[in-house]
């Protein structure tokens, strides 16, 4: 099975149902994952900042903001045959990880998400943002299933 391990900023899809997407360490970021069982293409980000920040220069290949990731991960779908209506997509991530910090990025990034997601008509099949931890987080193709650890948690949680 091939592990793809997503950075801040990664978008990536595949064919085929023998891969695992992992995003370590998200604490106010967003991993995104999208699956087709239709079509069999499986996709992932690791969304860094909410659209009301202003968009970082990551180079080629990179997008930090939900607009950016959301709209490189739906393209990649389109390109290879997938359709907005046999979409899932699950969330987790957007954690407040600063104690006492009034900006809160986290809850930001999880409700951009949500909304863009939603205004898209993508189908959220499940959730696990908020809080105050961060997660690392694998979804495996093969099952549709999301595996999240939380650091300061023992066990794993699966949505």
């Amino acid at each position: 099975m091939k592990e793809y391990v997503l950075s801040i900023g990664d978008v990536k899809t595949v064919d085929g149902r023998a891969a695992t997407f992992t995003c370590f360490g998200l604490g106010s970021c967003i991993g995104l994952f999208l699956e087709d069982r239709v079509a069999g293409i499986y996709g992932g980000a690791h969304i860094f900042l909410p659209d009301d920040k202003q968009p970082m220069n990551g180079g080629e290949g990179k997008y930090y903001s939900v607009v950016k990731a959301v709209d490189a991960l739906l393209d990649q779908f389109a390109r290879k045959g997938s359709s907005l209506q046999t979409l899932r997509a699950k969330i987790t991530g957007g954690a407040n990880v600063i104690v006492n910090a009034t900006h809160g990025i986290g809850e930001r990034n999880a409700k951009s998400t949500l909304n863009y997601l939603t205004a898209r008509g993508v189908y959220i099949a499940s959730t696990d943002v908020g809080g105050r931890e961060s997660r690392t987080a694998r979804f495996h193709t093969a099952t549709g299933n999301l595996n999240i650890n939380n650091p300061g948690k023992t066990g794993m949680k699966v949505i």
